[in-house]
């Protein structure tokens, strides 16, 4: 439902376009170190091109339970269970708002929104006409390129985006100080379309395309000898369709349908460390496909009724003789619906859940119930209680590894046979993960100082937890349990027309020495922090200048294995200049400076310096 703050069945922090432009991120994960409780890293091994996000942590060697969503879409891969931030073919620049859910949201979001949920919404087709022009460069490699053209044809508003990006990552993993195989470059393509039909009927239509190349070290080196490397090739191709309709002025409805494509592109030639020089053909190639359809009805039945019901079914694909021996699938199928009732002059219930039905991991409902308190009518405390889960993918439930060498000479002469190593981990009796989450917190608008304050109060329990990495070393189990408790909140003030200052911050408490617990829950804290937050301030120094500066930091990321800082300040200017015939010229630059010594989440990620700096350049006409 389409609710205020004040009376939404969550904590929901909100990050708009402006915002993000202040600020000055180039990289989407970057933005969510605003968001209180969220963590960002990167995996160790594999750099930049495998950012990591989280709220509350949990492991991060395979992070797997966050649902991220754009425009309705899921990008959430369910095949290997995982989000890639670095090849989502979406351009910061085209974001109008960020909304985080911060908390279990199945029974809006169905399986997988288990921690939290992030819904980015892109900019609206008929949101402005023009063209725009930005490029951006910067140290570290930083090389990038943009291009929108919004126009009206006929009843049909188009937003069309050509972009590119290039950066180098970090400058030595596992303490090597010598060249590090750690870039990411791609170009991609987005269109989205718009057309009112008639007074009661839309269409909306979006497509896109994305294809690059994620610079991968050498993994098997303590067994091949490289010939070639083992760069990712990366192409995704997704196509979105939605129809909108209003039966009335209080019942009205949406259909939705998309279908994504990923493929993952890696092969190389290698020989074995051994006497004999054993040489071959590699691929670890990945397909995935992920297609979807779901109806939606929202009634507005009376002043103090609302509800919102639907049904979708969702196909996951999945092919790879390395990874899954061929070809496998799964269906998902749910009904949800979620009711509001004003039942007083101060209150506000939320009530509701999905049923899902999923050919792998059975069925499964997930409730939320939540009453809402208006102290004022701009101040809400609210009382949550809430259930999700996370579905094994269908790597988990039936992951192998086919190590194959095709095309095989021994010393040089042909053998006409392929060598095959088959490695087995997965476990089909694997259950899903479970939370069960417990939240009073507070939402006020406190108009007499202009600012709006968010105070959450959780407790959450997680049980059946799938602990081990995906290394294939590790039996899966559902044996992990944990205990999380904490406090965390966002002030927005605005100390006048000219300065606004936001501050966030989270206190977490993860209690792990439970009963059952094997030793491999440790991984369970490697993306969770004790303490964390951040703090922005934005100026106007004149009417056309406007500057940024924001603090992060975090420490305490693992108790168990060293406590390890993260400490930036960040500064951006943006100066705007009017030209000739209503265009608009855009001067950006920013610098990032790390005030700690410590790497970036693992030991392995490691900068050769403390500075980074980028600047670009936007012409809009």
């Amino acid at each position: 439902l389409r609710q205020s703050q004040l009376d939404a069945p969550a904590s929901v922090t909100v990050i708009d376009a402006d915002t993000i432009a202040a600020l000055g991120f180039k990289d989407l994960e970057d933005v969510f170190r605003l968001v209180p409780g969220m963590l960002v890293g990167y995996h160790g091994g594999f750099g930049e091109k495998l950012p990591l996000v989280s709220y509350h942590g949990t492991q991060a060697a395979e992070h797997r339970r966050l649902q991220v969503l754009i425009d309705g879409r899921s990008v959430y891969k369910p095949a290997l269970a995982r989000v890639e931030w670095a090849d989502i073919p979406l351009a910061i620049e085209d974001i109008e708002r960020i909304e985080v859910i911060r908390g279990p949201s199945a029974a809006t979001y169905g399986a997988n929104a288990y921690l939290a949920t992030i819904n980015i919404l892109s900019k609206h087709p008929d949101a402005k006409q023009g063209t725009v022009v930005k490029l951006r460069a910067g140290n570290r490699q930083v090389a990038d390129a943009y291009l929108n053209i919004s126009n009206r044809v006929g009843n049909t508003n188009i937003h069309l985006t050509l972009g590119s990006k290039h950066k180098s990552g970090f400058d030595s993993l596992r303490n090597d100080t010598g060249n590090n195989r750690d870039s990411v470059a791609s170009t991609f393509v987005q269109m989205r379309t718009f057309s009112q039909l008639n007074s009661h009927a839309s269409l909306e239509w979006q497509a896109g395309f994305k294809s690059g190349t994620n610079q991968q070290g050498q993994t098997l080196n303590k067994y091949l000898a490289y010939n070639d490397e083992e760069d990712i090739m990366a192409r995704d191709l997704f196509a979105w369709s939605k129809y909108n309709h209003e039966f009335s002025s209080t019942q009205f409805a949406h259909l939705q349908l998309y279908s994504q494509h990923f493929q993952r592109h890696t092969d190389w030639n290698a020989c074995k460390l051994t006497d004999d020089r054993i040489c071959g053909d590699f691929d670890y190639n990945i397909t995935e496909t992920k297609s979807e359809i779901e109806y939606q009805h929202t009634s507005n039945w009376n002043a103090q009724l609302r509800s919102v019901a639907g049904a979708r079914v969702r196909l996951d694909e999945f092919d790879s003789i390395t990874y899954n021996g061929g070809q496998s699938d799964n269906t998902n199928s749910s009904l949800f619906a979620n009711v509001e009732y004003r039942f007083a002059e101060h209150y506000v219930a939320n009530m509701g859940g999905m049923m899902e039905s999923d050919r792998l991991n059975g069925e499964h409902f997930s409730p939320r119930v939540a009453l809402n308190y208006h102290l004022t009518p701009a101040q809400t405390v609210r009382f949550i209680y809430s259930e999700a889960i996370r579905s094994p993918n269908l790597y988990e439930k039936g992951g192998q590894l086919f190590t194959t060498m095709k095309n095989v000479t021994v010393n040089g002469e042909p053998q006409g046979r392929d060598i095959t190593e088959v490695m087995r981990f997965g476990n089909e009796h694997l259950q899903n993960e479970k939370i069960y989450s417990h939240e009073i917190s507070y939402f006020g608008l406190l108009r007499s100082i202009d600012a709006q304050l968010d105070l959450k109060l959780f407790y959450d329990e997680l049980s059946g937890l799938i602990s081990q990495s995906l290394n294939l070393k590790d039996t899966l189990t559902n044996e992990n349990k944990l205990r999380q408790k904490g406090l965390e909140g966002q002030i927005k003030f605005n100390a006048s027309h000219n300065h606004k200052i936001i501050l966030s911050f989270s206190i977490l408490k993860t209690d792990d020495d439970l009963v059952g617990n094997n030793e491999k829950i440790s991984k369970e804290s490697n993306l969770s922090a004790d303490r964390s937050g951040s703090l922005m301030w934005l100026t106007n120094l004149q009417p056309n200048t406007q500057l940024a500066a924001a603090f992060y930091h975090v420490e305490n990321w693992r108790d168990h294995d060293g406590s390890l800082q993260f400490s930036r300040l960040d500064i951006n200017i943006n100066h705007h200049l009017s030209l000739a015939s209503a265009q608009q010229l855009k001067l950006q630059a920013a610098l990032q400076y790390r005030l700690d010594d410590d790497p970036l989440l693992y030991d392995d990620n490691n900068y050769a310096d403390d500075l980074h700096l980028y600047a670009s350049v936007e012409l809009a006409f």
